[in-house]
This record gives structure tokens, C-alpha cells and sequence, in this order.
């Protein structure tokens, strides 16, 4: 073990800080921008009162450490794969602003730093930093709004991508039980060093809500479909998202420990043939993952995630399977 990665571990267990998502195999999406998405969407419970909102602090700082284990270190961006394991280290910071009370016109805006550092694949190390803002207004019966969002991202070190995304959307509450929000996406993605992947995406996104027990237990769907239009015609596709996740929230020893298992499912059809294989890409990923989040005191939640993802394509490089566990600290400050 490195003495880098030594140091990033003992930090993260001595800090006993805040929780990071697992490292980006995919840099600026999966745990990135479908899940803050569906993240955002979440209601509050039913019967939460008003004055809960009231109580809440404007401004909030999160810190995160833990450590990863990746069976197959892979960057999806570049349609790249080691095809060897390896450890990394997560770091996360993050603040942001909540307009306090119950207006009908809401608004925030946060920054997030997150670094994943490889113990043997430094040339996989990813750094992002990413701005963002929100905008909702309450019309009754349901919400509309805005998010946007800029994140840059290093690879080993150097400049590799840009992330801008826009999203209007329209949510609300059907009775007590359902949850509806549906989103228009337009995304840029601008490369540093090969324009050729450059793009422009958009997507339709939905997502439900069915609560169980309020929001002790509930089940999430969701589907996107994606229009990509890149620098190289090889580059272009149209794919579709499916994700379906349990959460359930218990009781145990005084801690109130919440379980979400998801499973999801992608897929790519490209529309010009590529070059090194002779014919048009299809690429298909399953991933099945469950977390653990376990409360210490006030502002302390530990968090386990494992998750399985197998990548189905005619193109070599991400035709693999990979296992992914990590342990993290999170803390809300």
C-alpha cells in the first residue's frame, strides 16, 4: 500500500466524516446526474409539518471519506476498462444554501468537490468540482421548476471534461401515496483533449414515487431516454434508463438504519457503424446494488454500498463485469 493511499485511509477512518458516493466509473453520470435527479424529487412525507421546513438551516456543509474496492477500474466516458481491480479513496466536500420557510417560489444553489485517488491506477483518478441551482415555484396542486448544473472534471491530474446541464420540470403529490415528476434534460458535454467526443444530449425523464409507510418504506421507478448527438457520427445514439429501487427504514438499537435496494438497467443503440468493429455498436448494463445507511448521533451516517454491474457490448473495451464495495462517513455540519 502507498504511503498516499495510507495516509487518505487513515484520514478517512480517524476523521469518522461524511460519506462519499462510490468513485465515478462513469465521471459525470450514474451516481452523478440520474440520482441527484431522482434525489431532488423526493417529497416530503405527508404528514411532515410545516414548521419542519421553518427549522431547517439555510446554509448546510458536508464533508465525506471512505474507501472502494472496484474488481474492474473503468472510465465509461472514454469507453475504457482496466480489466484489474483496484483500491481507491474517496474524499467529498460540499455547501450549500436552501431558502428557508414555506414560499411558494423556492431556490438554492450548492458546490460539491469530490476526489476518488487510486492506490495502483493513478491514471484513473478522477477530481470534480461542480456548481448548482435550483428554481420551484408552488403552483398548488403541483410544482414547476429548474435545475442547472456545471461540473468539470480532472482525469490523472488534467483537465478532461465539462459537464452543462439544464433541466425544467413539473412534480407533484397524487393523493397521499404517489409521487410524479417528469424532466426535460439538455445537456453539453465539451472533452479537453478530444473534441470528437464532445456532444449534446437530450433526454425525458420520469419518475415515481409510491409510498408503502410514508417515507419508512416506498418504491422508486424510473425511466430516461437519451438522444446524443456527438462530434464523431460512431459516437451517436439513442438509449433508454430503467431503474426500480426499494427503501425501507427500521428501527434498531435506538438508530433508524435505511436499506434501499436498486436495480437498473441501460441500454445503447448506436446509429453510424464503428470503424474498429465493422458494424453498428449496442451496449446493455444491468446493475443490481444495495446500501446500508446507518446513523451515529445527530449528523454522522456511516454507509455500505456493494454493487454488480455487468456491461453487455459488441464493442471489447466495455464489454466486462465489475463488483464495486465501499465503506464512507458522511457528516452534515
Amino acid at each position: 500500500m502507498t504511503n498516499r493511499f495510507s495516509l487518505l485511509v487513515a484520514a478517512a477512518s480517524l476523521c469518522a466524516v461524511p460519506a462519499v458516493g462510490s468513485a465515478q466509473r462513469e465521471v459525470l453520470g450514474e451516481d452523478g446526474a440520474a440520482a441527484r435527479e431522482a434525489a431532488s424529487a423526493q417529497p416530503p412525507p405527508p404528514a411532515a409539518s410545516a414548521a419542519s421546513k421553518d427549522a431547517t438551516d439555510a446554509v448546510s456543509f458536508n464533508v465525506g471519506a471512505g474507501v472502494e474496492y472496484d474488481s474492474n477500474v473503468a472510465v465509461l466516458e472514454l469507453d475504457a476498462s482496466t480489466g484489474a481491480g483496484d483500491a481507491a479513496a474517496l474524499l467529498e466536500f460540499g455547501v450549500a444554501y436552501d431558502r428557508p420557510g414555506k414560499a411558494k417560489l423556492d431556490f438554492g444553489v450548492g458546490y460539491n468537490f469530490s476526489e476518488t485517488l487510486h492506490e495502483d491506477f493513478s491514471a484513473f483518478d478522477v477530481r470534480i468540482n461542480r456548481g448548482s441551482g435550483s428554481l420551484s415555484y408552488d403552483l398548488g396542486r403541483f410544482d414547476i421548476g429548474a435545475t442547472l448544473q456545471y461540473a468539470d472534471a480532472e482525469l490523472d491530474g488534467a483537465e478532461f471534461l465539462a459537464l452543462t446541464q439544464l433541466s425544467p420540470y413539473v412534480s407533484g403529490l397524487v393523493g397521499r401515496k404517489l409521487f410524479l415528476r417528469f424532466a426535460y434534460l439538455d445537456s453539453d458535454k465539451d472533452f479537453a483533449d478530444n473534441p470528437a467526443r464532445d456532444a449534446a444530449t437530450s433526454s425525458l425523464s420520469s419518475d415515481a414515487y409510491v409510498f408503502i409507510d410514508g417515507l419508512k418504506t416506498y418504491l422508486t421507478f424510473g425511466h430516461r431516454y437519451d438522444d446524443e448527438d456527438a462530434g464523431f457520427d460512431e459516437l451517436d445514439y439513442t438509449g433508454q434508463r430503467f431503474a426500480i429501487q426499494l427503501s425501507h427504514r427500521f428501527a434498531a438499537r435506538a438508530r433508524e438504519i435505511t436499506v434501499k435496494t436498486q436495480l437498473r438497467a441501460e441500454s445503447r443503440d448506436y446509429r453510424s457503424v464503428t470503424p474498429s468493429i465493422g458494424e453498428l455498436r449496442r451496449d446493455d448494463r444491468r446493475e443490481l446494488g444495495v446500501v446500508a445507511e446507518i446513523p451515529f448521533g445527530k449528523r454522522v451516517v456511516a454507509r455500505i454500498d456493494v454493487k454488480r454491474a455487468d456491461n453487455e457490448s459488441n464493442l471489447p473495451s466495455v464489454n466486462f463485469a465489475e463488483t464495486v464495495g465501499s465503506v464512507s462517513f458522511s457528516a452534515k455540519l
